[in-house]
């Protein structure tokens, strides 16, 4: 029996204990979507399971390091870490999201910062691997910190593109525009520019992926608002989540160049037009997800290409781990 048929058999399982589900939806469907797509088979549970390959979604208390520290040093296995945050270490200093560690700001504060970084240097014997969902969060130098670990890319999946008659379904959308993001002041300053100018819609909370579906179903185009100003990257899993809703993204004053850019629209918010801009592409949205959606789908053959799904990383697991 060769490796690849090994591993076919060999159980992935996304352990979400550390979790509010709700709050990592869009990481369950990317993980299961891009390992199903090349051939594993993946469980989704509170519970690590022994006879299977576990991995945690990176955000640890003083609690949950805990709980990963003690089944890992019973059960003798070890666990994949899929990193979320922009975590990098530049010149011996460690930054996250952009600016140096315990700089303050209101998307989260130092406190937190310290505790998420404290807590996952705590798991780090029992860590096989980090898993990066597509090419973001990039983690700079990050094996400066954490020598020893591999860091692996898992591809982008496939996506179902909606049909001229779907889209037909949704010809007149309620609004023109769509947000479902956690409030900043950056954001809130962006949005009430907008109302003047065009209808938006906003939950006011957080909410199910079932919910966030419908409310950019009820739009022209998603938008993604960065956190911050200087804030470049793109939200990869809210640029996904529009597609699988048959909705483009459009991001307002971010300058991000990763693999997603070439999928989302991004706007000068320093440019005097930039709102009649935005306003042209909610008017032609469904060309406008057309458009986008073909260049998702040339973007993931070519990533692809470029990075290899980690087979091997898996491989090498399986057998430490006692399941080959």
């Amino acid at each position: 029996m060769s490796n690849s048929q090994q591993l076919s058999n060999t159980l992935v399982h996304l352990w979400v204990f550390n979790h509010p589900l709700h709050g990592i939806s869009d990481q369950i469907k990317y993980f299961t979507m891009s390992l199903n797509q090349h051939g594993y088979n993946v469980s989704v549970g509170r519970k690590p399971l022994p006879d299977a390959l576990n991995v945690v979604i990176e955000n640890f208390s003083d609690a949950t390091s805990r709980t990963l520290i003690n089944f890992c040093r019973t059960s003798g296995k070890r666990v994949a870490v899929i990193m979320t945050e922009h975590l990098d270490f530049i010149k011996n200093e460690i930054y996250i999201h952009g600016d140096p560690l315990w700089s303050d700001n209101d998307y989260m504060n130092p406190v937190t910062q310290v505790s998420r970084i404290k807590n996952l240097m705590d798991c780090v014997q029992y860590i096989r691997c980090f898993f990066v969902l597509g090419d973001l969060p990039e983690l700079l130098n990050i094996n400066d910190m954490f020598p020893g670990i591999a860091v692996r890319t898992l591809p982008f999946p496939e996506i179902k593109k909606l049909s001229q008659a779907d889209l037909a379904k949704a010809k007149n959308p309620t609004f023109d525009l769509a947000f479902t993001g956690v409030l900043t002041n950056h954001r809130t300053v962006l949005m009430k520019q907008l109302e003047k100018e065009m209808s938006l819609t906003y939950p006011g909370k957080f909410v199910s992926r079932k919910a966030r579906n419908t409310i950019n179903c009820s739009a022209r185009i998603v938008l993604n608002i960065p956190q911050r100003k200087g804030w470049n990257w793109l939200s990869l899993m809210r640029v996904i989540a529009a597609f699988h809703s048959g909705r483009a993204t459009i991001s307002l004053g971010t300058v991000d160049n990763s693999k997603i850019s070439a999928c989302c629209i991004q706007l000068d918010i320093s440019e005097a037009d930039w709102i009649d801009g935005l306003r042209e592409y909610a008017s032609q949205w469904d060309i406008t997800y057309q458009e986008a959606f073909k260049n998702y789908e040339d973007m993931v053959a070519s990533f692809r290409r470029e990075r290899p799904f980690p087979q091997d990383i898996f491989e090498y697991w399986a057998i430490t781990d006692r399941l080959s």
